[in-house]
């Protein structure tokens, strides 16, 4: 699990950005890993901190999306090509693992359901199998090849885990409360005809 609190990371506004090619490397040596980048961009700070790069105001050639992205690659080489608030898209060479934060705050949980790891061929990864979701929304995959999608869906929406009838417990009971209504009216209307036709 990344040790790495989002909420130590200062606003930045005022420092310079970075520029960096696609020729840079960023290596991670005690665990034999690298990141580069298949598009030029800029970064306010890029520094490897627990075999992590923390990548602060990180701005990707052709994106007006900036952010913080937190990367990990173990046994492996990633090529990141794209990078959003809520996706990555990477390829990875070697069959290591890759532990990945798209800098979302850490202090509202996400549910495993609101995430997806896709291949180039469109082939959507089991959780806990090839992938998991640790509590700070931090994303693990192992032992995938080629070019990799994490996305996030539902983002900025809390998920709601109360069981059914909580979560729709005004629908239920309009529901009920139509039922027995229109079950009263039926009876007292077959009680008046029934009365009716007696002599």
């Amino acid at each position: 699990m990344l040790s790495i609190s989002l909420f130590s990371v200062k606003p930045v506004a005022a420092q310079r950005a970075t520029q960096f090619s696609t020729g840079d490397i960023f290596e991670i040596p005690a665990v034999n890993g690298s990141i580069k980048f298949s598009v030029n961009g800029t970064y306010v700070s890029a520094d490897l901190v627990d075999d992590t790069w923390l990548f602060n105001n990180l701005t990707l050639s052709g994106s007006r999306f900036s952010g913080v992205l937190m990367f990990s690659a173990k046994n492996c080489n990633v090529t990141i090509h794209m990078f959003r608030s809520n996706s990555l898209r990477y390829t990875v060479e070697g069959m290591g693992e890759q532990v990945i934060n798209l800098g979302l705050n850490s202090s509202i949980q996400s549910h495993v359901s609101e995430w997806s790891v896709i291949n180039q061929d469109s082939v959507f990864f089991a959780p806990e199998k090839q992938w998991k979701l640790l509590p700070d929304n931090t994303i693990v995959v192992r032992e995938l090849l080629g070019t990799l999608t994490v996305v996030r869906y539902n983002y900025g929406y809390p998920v709601n885990e109360d069981p059914f009838y909580l979560q729709h417990s005004i629908l239920i009971l309009t529901g009920i409360t139509l039922v027995i209504t229109v079950t009263i009216a039926t009876i007292i209307k077959l009680k008046n005809r029934h009365q009716r036709r007696l002599p």
